[in-house]
């Protein structure tokens, strides 16, 4: 044991301490760990702390957004909500007046000049089938012109009008066998006046006039119908009142058409 300058032994024989307090200097046999220790701990010094979850800031953009949501919503609702009326949620409730107005004024155009009425329902729904003259396609649809369903009694062509055909049709020396829609549920009692006015007086055709309270009297004899007209249940419908001069009490059937059924 070596005696230190303070009065202590030191355990290693060959380690001379000199006289400076008793701190030990490394002699060239020991490692100085002191520099690597500095340097693993300012590594770690310079490494961001971890984050912490929930604990970090709501953006501010974010809690301005929710009160512009909130407003919006409370102002989409007041605007679009229908007054919490049960009818809120009917397709264009609220334009009903103007709609029931613009019929009016189609059946008051339809009254005072039929056939330029009657042109543009026909242009809209009967033309792309029975094409712009009338003459309709060979094998598909047939004739308006020259057609006695059209330019016979005016109750019958109203009847097709308003419930439509189906079943074979001779017309013209042609055979059809398809289906023509009805169009009691589109189309008011002016209108099919007027529709069918134009047809009986197009190009060829040289029939009289159908008035629209014809067209109401056969829609409301035949109010029950639920199916299209064949040749066969126009032979077997029964006879309408007559509405004016021009229509006669009953209607009749074409001598052209084949007795198994039909359809223009």
């Amino acid at each position: 044991m070596v005696p230190t300058d303070q009065g202590k032994e030191d355990a290693t024989p060959d380690r001379a301490i000199p006289a400076t307090g008793g701190v030990r200097r490394p002699d060239k046999h020991s490692v100085d760990l002191q520099p690597d220790v500095e340097r693993i701990h300012s590594t770690i010094r310079r490494e961001p702390r971890d984050p912490v979850e929930g604990r970090e800031r709501v953006p501010w953009f974010l809690l301005a957004l929710i009160p512009i949501t909130i407003f919006w919503g409370g102002w989409y609702l007041g605007r679009h909500g229908g007054d919490f009326d049960t009818t809120a949620h009917l397709a264009f409730a609220s334009r009903q007046t103007g709609i029931a107005a613009a019929a009016a004024e189609q059946s008051a155009v339809a009254i005072s000049d039929p056939v330029a009425a009657g042109k543009a329902v026909y242009e809209k729904n009967c033309q792309v089938c029975h094409q712009v003259a009338g003459a309709g396609m060979t094998g598909a649809f047939p004739p308006l012109v020259g057609s006695e369903w059209v330019t016979g009694p005016p109750e019958m062509v109203v009847r097709i009008l308003l419930h439509g055909l189906q079943g074979p049709l001779e017309v013209a020396g042609h055979t059809y066998n398809g289906a023509m829609p009805a169009w009691d549920g589109v189309l008011q009692d002016g209108e099919i006046a007027a529709v069918a006015t134009y047809i009986r007086q197009l190009d060829g055709n040289n029939a009289s006039a159908v008035p629209p309270d014809l067209v109401n009297i056969v829609r409301e004899a035949d109010s029950d119908r639920t199916t299209p007209w064949t040749v066969v249940d126009l032979e077997q419908a029964p006879p309408v009142a007559a509405a004016g001069a021009d229509a006669p009490a009953a209607p009749s059937v074409p001598d052209s058409a084949t007795p198994a059924g039909g359809a223009p």
